[in-house]
């Protein structure tokens, strides 16, 4: 397995996401975090989706599951919180460690997701007929 992390520009993500993974036919992990401006942002960003794209993929939980479930709830703060979620336990799992490493590295919460939000906000709307599933085109 290969599991590549990426940095890019919020309008590079596949859909309205600041996190993104992909595990493609042959098992590698390709995981897309939005630059936040400060790098224990992208590394607590890379390492939740990191852990999420691995729990997802060891359950039988696959990409296209997670794209069409997170497509159709493009107006949720975060669609993995939603307990109908197809990776919901992955996502929470996800999410403790993800608190977990930012107590660790002294990242304040809020400012943290106030970051996170205003990433977000900058991420343009895409239809969902738009958002190719499978591997993202990693530079």
């Amino acid at each position: 397995m290969n599991i590549t992390i990426i940095t890019i520009p919020e309008r590079e993500q596949r859909y309205r996401t600041v996190g993104d993974w992909v595990v493609d036919r042959n098992g590698d992990i390709t995981i897309r975090v939005c630059e936040c401006g400060d790098e224990r942002y992208a590394f607590l960003l890379a390492a939740h989706e990191f852990v999420e794209a691995f729990l997802c993929k060891r359950a039988g939980v696959t990409t296209e599951q997670v794209d069409r479930y997170d497509l159709g709830h493009q107006d949720d703060d975060d669609p993995g919180l939603n307990p109908d979620a197809p990776y919901h336990r992955q996502h929470m799992i996800s999410f403790a460690v993800e608190i977990l490493l930012a107590s660790a590295l002294g990242v304040d919460w809020t400012e943290y997701n106030d970051a996170l939000n205003a990433a977000w906000e900058r991420i343009p709307e895409k239809p969902s007929e738009e958002v190719g599933s499978g591997s993202p085109a990693v530079p």
